[in-house]
């Protein structure tokens, strides 16, 4: 049977928690869920329950930019594979420190660049037949054999827009090839002496980058899945892609930044970036970047960032199992659910 007990999480304030833990096999107690860091990396042990059909959303891939590798596990040199947005990709650093991103398979006889590609200077080359490709543009500007004329203007692959800020290597898709149309934010506590280094956090979840977000605003499932003591009261600002949200007399303040990418900041407590990077339509990869101011101890960063990931545990066997109601049927009360799904429409293309 589950136990519950009482604590005070600097976030959110006085939670009732169930102490218990999931076993598989074992049936799991809710109202709250019980609190389960393993679940964020051992993803054999989380309870998937539900069939979902081919298409799980009515909407594709958002538009937007994600990180897809921290800066400091890529050097020059480096050739890694990469799958995300549904896409096999390729992310190289060139000779002179810039990360580049392309979609992996040659547009020669498809070999998987990342698999075999070499660097060099600015561009990779690649294993199959040596084609070269310069990444920044995708264009191809080498064949090595031939002695072709000219190189054929279709030996062009699609790269992606990339950007390296907050130690991470940033992504800009857009479905249809389109530039960016807002900022990745910088964060001036990731590079403040007086702030701990930063701590990355890291785990896939099987939910759209919109349903995730959705639950910010589903003030309801606090008490039910976390064990606050009261739904929490939040003011809102919403300007085009930017979204605020204030609580706890300033105390609390979240800002969104396009679908997916947040800055959470609670005061002398935390600031944490948040990047939902989609793997496809109906899954992501989430990682939380941690620092916390140094007065508060060598650990503050990383009590922060175990008091975030054990809420966030609860969450994820409701996300795995739900399904996607459009419309869903809500109450008066939850009418930033609706607000929240219009204002994520402009993340995606038109389809047909």
């Amino acid at each position: 049977m589950a136990d519950v007990t009482d604590h005070l999480d600097p976030a959110i304030g006085m939670v009732h928690a169930t102490t218990s833990r999931w076993e598989p096999g074992e049936p799991q107690a809710g109202l709250p869920m019980p609190k389960d860091p393993g679940l964020l990396t051992d993803v054999a042990r989380r309870p998937r329950v539900s069939h979902f059909g081919e298409h799980r959303y009515p909407y594709p891939v958002p538009n937007g930019w994600f990180i897809v590798a921290e800066s400091a596990e890529v050097s020059p040199g480096d050739v890694r594979p990469l799958y995300y947005f549904g896409r096999d990709l390729v992310l190289y650093r060139s000779a002179d420190g810039y990360p580049r991103v392309m979609d992996a398979h040659c547009t020669h006889l498809g070999a998987n660049i990342a698999v075999g590609g070499r660097v060099e200077g600015g561009c990779v080359r690649c294993p199959f037949h040596g084609w070269k490709f310069e990444g920044e543009t995708g264009k191809c500007v080498e064949i090595p054999y031939g002695d072709l004329p000219r190189i054929p203007p279709k030996a062009h692959s699609r790269s992606y827009p990339t950007i390296e800020r907050n130690h991470m290597i940033w992504v800009w898709y857009h479905a249809q090839g389109g530039e960016p149309f807002y900022d990745v934010p910088d964060v001036p506590e990731f590079s403040d002496d007086d702030w701990s280094p930063i701590l990355v956090r890291g785990f896939p979840i099987n939910i759209s980058a919109q349903d995730m977000a959705e639950n910010n605003v589903d003030f309801a499932h606090f008490q039910f899945v976390h064990g606050t003591e009261s739904i929490p009261d939040d003011e809102f600002i919403t300007e085009g892609t930017y979204k605020k949200a204030v609580g706890g007399g300033g105390t609390f303040v979240r800002e969104g930044f396009g679908l997916g990418l947040g800055v959470l900041r609670v005061q002398n407590y935390v600031t944490f970036l948040s990047s939902t990077t989609p793997i496809d339509e109906h899954s992501v990869y989430v990682r939380w970047i941690f620092s916390a101011p140094k007065k508060n101890g060598e650990q503050a960063a990383a009590e922060a960032a175990e008091s975030f990931c054990s809420g966030v545990s609860q969450d994820i066997p409701i996300w795995e199992n739900k399904i996607y109601r459009d419309p869903p049927i809500i109450t008066k009360t939850e009418k930033l659910i609706l607000e929240h799904r219009r204002w994520a429409k402009q993340f995606y293309s038109e389809v047909g």
